[in-house]
C-alpha cells in the first residue's frame, strides 16, 4: 500500500470547533474474537497469507487489558486489518491507538496507522514506531475529510520490507477535533528560553588543600613536557600530580592533557567529539595552543589541553602553562580559570578577508564557501578559538545580533546559508547549522563575553529549533529509527539537531532536548541494519556529499556499528567505483577534504588519503578552519590496486530493492558498477548505471555512463542506451531499473550483460564486450511484448567530446554529440532485427 498521501500535520489549524464527539467503532479494544477467525470481530483482514505472519489476541505482560499481537515475519507481504466507519465531509477526525513493543524483540518498524477518506481516497498516516516495552504509548493520526466524504477507513498495517512485531490496543475515533500542529508523541518544536546561565565551571582546581584533584595525561613521547609541568605544580603547591598515559571518557577527574589527536589517545577521542582541534595541522609546526575545556560531559570535570602539532610545539605549550601555574598557584592550591593562548606555527598566515579563509570541509566544487557546515559567523567563532584574537569574538557577536550593515554583509557573503538575517544564530540553513553550536561550546567560558551576552547567545541558538525548515522538522518528528538514512538535507539537519540536543541536554535539560537528541540518532540508526542511504538518489556527481554527513555523525557519536557490520565499507566502495582516475573527476569534485580524511581515519584505509593527494586540487598547506584529521607520517599512502582488473559493483540494499518492485532479482539489482585497468586516468574504464532515482538526470535505465579504451574516452553520459516506442507512444509505467545479470573478466576480455525487463513494450537486454585496449562491442536484444505496425527503436550514443571526421570513413560528428540510430519495424511478439542508420543529433 504505497500511494501519495495527504500530509496530516501540514494542514492549517482551523477555527475553534465544537466539542469533539466519539465515533463508535466495533470492537476497538480487540477483546472479541470469533472462533477460528483471522482477525478480531468487526475488523477486516488486510494483506497476509505470507510466512510467519499472524494476528492473535494477546495480554501484555504489564497487564493493561486485551491487545492484538501483530507479527509480520515475511518481508515480501503486507499484513494488517481495517475497519470502516461513517464520516461527514469537511470535518477533522482523530484516530488513536495504544502501542507497545515486545521485550527482547527489535522495536517496531515499518508498521503504520492510516486514516483514509472515501470515496476520495485522500489519507493521512503515521508510523507506529515505539520503544515502550513496559507500558502502552498512545499515538494518533489526524485528517480533514474532503467534500463528498461518506465514510472513512482505518488501517493498521505493515509495509513490505523489514519484518516487525507490535502490540496494539484500544482504537478510538473522535470527530470535530482541532488539528494539532505536532504529531502525538512528539513535543512541540518550541525552544525554551532561559533567564539564568548554567554553572560555567570556569575554574579547574588541580590541587586543593594540598590534595591533588587532577592528573597529567601524557604518552611516553611527551614525557619531558609532562615532567616539566609536574615539577611546576610541585614547586608551586608542594603537591605532586600523577602522570598517566590515558583516561576513559567521560573524564573521571580534572586532567592536563598533552599532545594532539595523533599522539595522545585521550585527545583523539576528545577530537572526535569536537572538543579540541589539536592535530598535525593545527596549530602548525613549531606552534602551540593552550585551551581550557569546561565540563564537556556535564559531570563537573574540566581539562587543560596543552597542544602542538609536533614535539617542539607541545614542549613550548608546557613551558607557557608552567608560567601560568607559577603565577596562579600557591602552597596547597592551584586552580586554573579560562585558558586560551595560541601561537600558530612557522609560516602560518591567515587571510584578512574572511571570504578567503579556508576550511577543512572545502572541496574542488564548493571551495571554502562554507558548504557544508559553516557560515561567516561560525568562521569568526573558529578564528577566535584557533587564534585567541579577541577581534574575532567581537565580530562574531556583531554578526550574531546584526544591525543594518551587518545584515547586508550576511546577505552578501552568506546568502542562503543564513536564512534569517534578523536572527542569524537561530536561522541558519540546515546545511550550515552545526558549527555554530560546536564552536560556542568551545568559547562560551571566555571572559571576553559578559553573562548577558552569553545568555543572549544560548537563547538564540535554542531558537534554531523553531526556525521553519522542512528538513529539520522531518528529522525532529522521528519517534523511532527511520527506515533509511535521508538525503544530505536530512542528514545535515540531523547533525545540526544532534549538536543542538547534545549541548542543551547536558547544560539546560528539558524533555524537548532529550527528544531532539534521540531523533537525530534515529536518523542514522538504519546503518546498524543495512546500507540504504537516500543520499542524492542517482545524482552520482553528488554521491560523496550524500554520504559525507554519515562520517561526521560516526565521529561525533562514537557509533562504530556501521563500520563493524560492513555498511560503511559498502558505501565507500560505491564512491570508489565512480572514480574515473582523472584529476577533477566530477565524482570527486564535491568530496571535501574532511570527508576523505574521516573515511581514511574511521576505516584505517589510506586509499582515501591517496585519492585526496592524487585527485583533489586544493592546497592543504594553507591555514584552514576546523579539524583536518591529517594522517600520521608513518601511514603509507599508495595507489590502491585491489580494484584493478575486476568489476566493482554497488548492489541495491534489500529494503530499497523491495520498494522498487522492479521484477529484477535482488542478486542482479544494482545502483552502478565499474571496471578499470589502471588507477589513474589512462587505460580502460567502464561505468554502468542501473538505477534511475528520478531526480536531476535524463531518463535512463541501463546506461553506459563512461567507456574508455587505452586512455581515450569514447562514451560519456546518460544517453548511451536504447529507447523503444509503439505507434509513437511509450508505456504509462516507465522502466526505472536494470539488472546486471552478468559481469565477468576473462583474460583481456571484459563482459557485462544488463537486463531491463520492463522497457517500453519489450524486454531489453544489452551485452557489452570490451577487449582491453582494443575495442568494445555492444549487442542489444529486444523481446517485444506487443503487436504493432509501427515499432520504433532508437539506439543512442553520447560521446565524451568532439568526434573527428576521417576521410573515406563515415563518422557522426558534433561537439559532444548524441548519435541516434533508429529503425521502424513491425513487431509480432518475437525478437526483432534491425539495420540502424547513423545520423546527426535529433535526426534519424
Amino acid at each position: 500500500m504505497r500511494l501519495a498521501f495527504l500530509a496530516a500535520f501540514m494542514l492549517p489549524v482551523g477555527l475553534l470547533l465544537a466539542a469533539p464527539r466519539a465515533v463508535e467503532l466495533t470492537n476497538g479494544s480487540f477483546a472479541e474474537w470469533a472462533a477460528g477467525a483471522r482477525v478480531p470481530a468487526g475488523w477486516q483482514a488486510y494483506g497476509g497469507g505470507g510466512e510467519e505472519q499472524s494476528l492473535t489476541p494477546a495480554r501484555p505482560v504489564f497487564g493493561e487489558g486485551p491487545a492484538l499481537l501483530l507479527q509480520d515475519g515475511d518481508p515480501d507481504r503486507e499484513l494488517g486489518l481495517s475497519q470502516d466507519f461513517p464520516a461527514e465531509p469537511e470535518e477533522t477526525y482523530e484516530v488513536r491507538v495504544r502501542v507497545a513493543a515486545l521485550p527482547e524483540r527489535p522495536a517496531p518498524a515499518n508498521v503504520y496507522l492510516q486514516l483514509r477518506f472515501l470515496p476520495s481516497n485522500q489519507f493521512s498516516q503515521i508510523s507506529l514506531a515505539t520503544n515502550a516495552t513496559d507500558r502502552f504509548e498512545e499515538l494518533a493520526v489526524y485528517g480533514k475529510s474532503p467534500a463528498g466524504t461518506t465514510r472513512a477507513r482505518i488501517y493498521l498495517y505493515t509495509h513490505r520490507g523489514e519484518t516487525t512485531s507490535i502490540q496494539l490496543a484500544d482504537v478510538r475515533v473522535q470527530a470535530g477535533v482541532e488539528m494539532p500542529k505536532e504529531p502525538l508523541g512528539v513535543p512541540a518544536m518550541k525552544a525554551p528560553q532561559y533567564e539564568a546561565l548554567k554553572d560555567l565551571r570556569i575554574e579547574t582546581p588541580l590541587v586543593a588543600d594540598g590534595v591533588a584533584q587532577g592528573v597529567i595525561v601524557a604518552p611516553a613521547r611527551h614525557a619531558d613536557a609532562a615532567a616539566l609541568l609536574r615539577r611546576a605544580v610541585l614547586d608551586t603547591t608542594g603537591t605532586e600530580l600523577a602522570v598517566v598515559e590515558d583516561l576513559p571518557l567521560p573524564l573521571p577527574q580534572h586532567a592536563v592533557v598533552l599532545g594532539n589527536r595523533s599522539t595522545n589517545p585521550l585527545l583523539r577521542r576528545l577530537y572526535d567529539l569536537y572538543y579540541t582541534l589539536l592535530d598535525l595541522k593545527y596549530p602548525g609546526s613549531g606552534g602551540y595552543a593552550l585551551h581550557s575545556l569546561h565540563n564537556p560531559f556535564g559531570n563537573g570535570r574540566n581539562a587543560i589541553l596543552v597542544g602542538g602539532s609536533d614535539a617542539a610545539g607541545v614542549m613550548q605549550a608546557a613551558e607557557r602553562l608552567a608560567v601560568l601555574i607559577r603565577e596562579r598557584g600557591r602552597t596547597g592550591n592551584l586552580s586554573l580559570g579560562h585558558v586560551l593562548e595560541v601561537r600558530l606555527g612557522e609560516g602560518v598566515t591567515i587571510p584578512e578577508d574572511i571570504k578567503q579563509v579556508g576550511i577543512w570541509e572545502a572541496s574542488d566544487g564548493y571551495g571554502s564557501s562554507g558548504y557544508f557546515g559553516w557560515n561567516i559567523i561560525s568562521k569568526h567563532m573558529a578564528l577566535y578559538y584557533m587564534t585567541g584574537e579577541v577581534r574575532h569574538a567581537r565580530e562574531f557577536l556583531r554578526l550574531a545580533f546584526p544591525d543594518a550593515q551587518a545584515k547586508e554583509e550576511l546577505a552578501r557573503i552568506d546568502g542562503e546559508m543564513t536564512e534569517n538575517k534578523d536572527d542569524p544564530l537561530a536561522g541558519p540553513y540546515h546545511y550550515n547549522q552545526h558549527m555554530l553550536v560546536l564552536f560556542w561550546d568551545l568559547i562560551e567560558e571566555s571572559p571576553v563575553f559578559t553573562d548577558a551576552e552569553r545568555l543572549r547567545v544560548i537563547n538564540a541558538l535554542a531558537r534554531q529549533l523553531e526556525h521553519e525548515d522542512y528538513a529539520r522538522r522531518g528529522i525532529f518528528n522521528l519517534r523511532g529509527p527511520a527506515p533509511s538514512v535521508s538525503s544530505r538535507h536530512g542528514q545535515w539537519a540531523a547533525i545540526g539537531l544532534y549538536c543542538l540536543g547534545r549541548y542543551f541536554q547536558r547544560d539546560y535539560p528539558a524533555p524537548v532536548w532529550d527528544h531532539t537528541f534521540a531523533a537525530a540518532n534515529f536518523a542514522f540508526h538504519s546503518l546498524h541494519r543495512h546500507d540504504w542511504v537516500a543520499g542524492e538518489n542517482d545524482n552520482l556527481f553528488w554521491y560523496s556529499t550524500g554520504i559525507a554527513p554519515i562520517f561526521t555523525y560516526l565521529c561525533l557519536s562514537g557509533d562504530r556499528v556501521p563500520l563493524e557490520n560492513g555498511v560503511v565499507a559498502k558505501l565507500l566502495r560505491g564512491q570508489e567505483a565512480l572514480l574515473s582516475g582523472k584529476t577533477g573527476d566530477q565524482h570527486i569534485r564535491s568530496a571535501s577534504l574532511g570527508f576523505l580524511h574521516k573515511a581514511a581515519y574511521l576505516t584505517g584505509d589510506a586509499r582515501w588519503h591517496y585519492y585526496r593527494q592524487d585527485r583533489v586540487r586544493l592546497n592543504t598547506d594553507e591555514f584552514r578552519l576546523g579539524q583536518s584529521y591529517w594522517p600520521e607520517p608513518e601511514i603509507e599512502i599508495a595507489p590502491p590496486t585491489d580494484i584493478l582488473g575486476k568489476w566493482t559493483i554497488l548492489s541495491l540494499p534489500e529494503p530499497l530493492w523491495r520498494t522498487r518492485r522492479s521484477g529484477i532479482p535482488l542478486e542482479h539489482s544494482f545502483g552502478f558498477g565499474s571496471f578499470r585497468t589502471r588507477i589513474d586516468g589512462d587505460g580502460d574504464f567502464i561505468l554502468l548505471d542501473g538505477f534511475n532515482g528520478a531526480s536531476r538526470n535524463p531518463y535512463h535505465t541501463f546506461a553506459i555512463l563512461d567507456l574508455r579504451i587505452a586512455g581515450n574516452s569514447l562514451l560519456r553520459g546518460y544517453l548511451n542506451q536504447v529507447l523503444t516506442k509503439a505507434d509513437g507512444m511509450v508505456e504509462p509505467s516507465v522502466a526505472m531499473d536494470a539488472g546486471l545479470s552478468a559481469a565477468d573478466v576473462v583474460g583481456d576480455s571484459v563482459y557485462a550483460r544488463g537486463s531491463v525487463p520492463r522497457a517500453a513494450f519489450c524486454a531489453w537486454q544489452r551485452h557489452l564486450l570490451q577487449r582491453v585496449g582494443r575495442y568494445a562491442l555492444v549487442v542489444d536484444e529486444l523481446d517485444f511484448r506487443v503487436d504493432s505496425e509501427n515499432m520504433a527503436v532508437e539506439i543512442l550514443w553520447e560521446t565524451a567530446g568532439a568526434v573527428g571526421r576521417r576521410r573515406r570513413k563515415r563518422w557522426c560528428s558534433a561537439s559532444r554529440p548524441t548519435w541516434r540510430m533508429s529503425r521502424r519495424i513491425r513487431s509480432s511478439n518475437s525478437p526483432g532485427g534491425m539495420q540502424p542508420r547513423c545520423g546527426q543529433p535529433g535526426r534519424t
